[in-house]
């Protein structure tokens, strides 16, 4: 399962460690309190995407994991 670690970096099943500005970070999960908001880490080739809602990291969409796998938190939410 993927998980945040304080207070700005996130960590993906596959090992991928994405760092971001705790600040960037911190308004993007003021944003998500109205509408999801995805944060990308800028690798081209291996771009995992942060996916935010509710004021809260709800998964990272990962390019090696497959596009119909999706992680325990948002098979409750559907």
């Amino acid at each position: 399962m993927p998980r945040e670690l304080f207070p700005s970096s996130f960590v993906c099943d596959c090992g991928h460690q994405s760092d971001f500005s705790e600040g960037t970070v911190n308004e993007l999960k003021h944003m998500s309190r109205s509408k999801e908001v995805r944060l990308g880490d800028g690798c081209a080739p291996a771009q995992h995407i942060i996916v935010f809602r509710g004021g809260t990291m709800i998964d990272i969409r990962c390019p090696l994991r497959k596009p119909g796998i999706t992680t325990r938190k948002n098979r409750r939410r559907s």
